[in-house]
């Protein structure tokens, strides 16, 4: 009875980690709304787990361009997600905003995120399954709930030529949703969960060791309700052309991926192998990234030549 009384509540992280964060770290902080000083979509697929059933695929889409009013530029963007895992989905779509300040070494940008989330099933009540018989594969199972709930986010961020970082808290408003349940339909606060915040460290630099080949090393660091996560990675570029690199994501494993610049689109390929947790049960994780990226002029009107009358 004790031990029962005495056992704290546990709730799994909701914002899963990518392997290339990078692509989309305007997802996980609104500051960065507008900061790459052009217009930037990206699009990135994730299918986690490979070999399990059911196992959870997502897909993050994330735009935003800078505007100029009142003397001052701004960034605004748009960003959300798809998770399905089985016959089960999530989804968020939320707009945002960055005031955008001009420092001696960069831009210091402050961002907000508003937004709504359609919950199909509860993602801290996701569990492996696996069959008596030996070889039979395993099975990604979870809880269904249904609610349309309010997201707020908000973050601070400074970038220049060289390198970015950012700071964010997600989830500010901590949503809340009664899961359900096929025999009861109780909406008591017992049967209440949240989803907690989560706070997101991102910290990117450029090093050009020579003309055609520089380094960029990063890292992200993820903290909610207790839990730390921490990923680094080290990336080389080639001619501003080719990319590749590897990552390392604690109580994981490790991530190898490549890209290349095609046309002004950039494509990109990661694939995970699970050394930690869940994962180790899967033949491993697959990433699929593509960002575009476009002067933000290209949107205004011409000019149209005009002749004087007084030359007619």
């Amino acid at each position: 009875m004790m031990i029962c009384c005495c056992m704290p509540q546990l709730r799994a992280q909701w914002d899963a980690p990518v392997s290339r964060y990078w692509t989309v770290k305007g997802h996980y902080n609104p500051a960065f709304a507008g900061g790459s000083g052009a217009i930037d979509a990206s699009a990135l697929y994730r299918y986690q787990w490979a070999g399990i059933q059911n196992a959870p695929q997502r897909v993050i889409l994330s735009g935003h361009m800078p505007v100029y009013f009142l003397n001052r530029e701004h960034g605004v963007g748009v960003t959300g997600y798809s998770l399905t895992a089985g016959r089960l989905r999530n989804n968020l779509l939320a707009a945002q905003y960055s005031y955008i300040l001009p420092t001696r070494d960069g831009k210091l940008h402050f961002g907000l995120q508003a937004g709504i989330l359609n919950l199909a099933f509860d993602e801290g009540s996701g569990r492996i399954s696996e069959e008596e018989n030996e070889g039979a594969q395993p099975i990604y199972l979870a809880d269904g709930v249904k609610q349309q709930l309010a997201d707020l986010g908000a973050g601070i961020a400074w970038q220049n030529h060289n390198g970015y970082a950012g700071l964010s808290l997600l989830h500010l408003n901590k949503p809340g949703f009664h899961t359900l349940n096929d025999t009861l339909d109780l909406q008591s606060d017992s049967l209440k969960t949240f989803i907690p915040r989560t706070i997101h460290l991102m910290v990117g630099y450029n090093i050009r060791l020579f003309h055609s080949l520089s380094i960029e090393p990063m890292g992200w660091v993820q903290t909610g309700n207790g839990t730390t996560r921490v990923q680094t990675t080290l990336r080389a570029v080639v001619a501003n052309r080719y990319s590749g690199g590897v990552s390392w994501r604690s109580n994981d494993g490790i991530s190898l991926f490549a890209g290349i610049l095609i046309d002004g689109i950039e494509i990109g390929y990661g694939y995970d192998r699970h050394t930690h947790g869940m994962g180790k049960a899967s033949r491993g994780s697959h990433e699929i990234s593509l960002r575009y990226r476009f002067p933000a002029g290209q949107l205004q009107p011409k000019r149209q030549p005009q002749k004087s009358i007084r030359l007619l």
